[in-house]
């Protein structure tokens, strides 16, 4: 099995297609086609997300999220890093390459 791409603030991330999103009591609920599992995400997950409809830089997301929460930048890159990672390697994202970048 091929090891996840890393991670980092130069990364440029979209959600995966082929997805089902529900709201559901709050949280949005993501369930793959390709997997037998479903996801719940919490406030700050769904805003991530939302980010992530349109390819965008992790450093930009960071910044946005920065200034949205009282949030210090290098705990939000952090966390936001580590979210994306998990759910790169759960397949619900894809990393864009370089010269594919079409950031919003």
């Amino acid at each position: 099995m091929t090891k996840p791409a890393a991670i980092d603030l130069n990364t440029c991330v979209v959600q995966t297609e082929n997805l089902l999103t529900s709201e559901l009591d709050g949280e949005t609920v993501l369930m793959s086609l390709a997997r037998p599992s479903y996801y719940g995400l919490d406030a700050t997950g769904q805003r991530i997300w939302t980010l992530i409809a349109q390819p965008r830089r992790v450093g930009d997301i960071c910044a946005q999220l920065s200034e949205e929460y009282d949030v210090e930048r290098s705990a939000c890159e952090q966390q936001v890093c580590a979210f994306l990672a998990e759910l790169n390697k759960e397949g619900l994202i894809h990393i864009v390459a370089q010269g594919d970048q079409q950031v919003a």
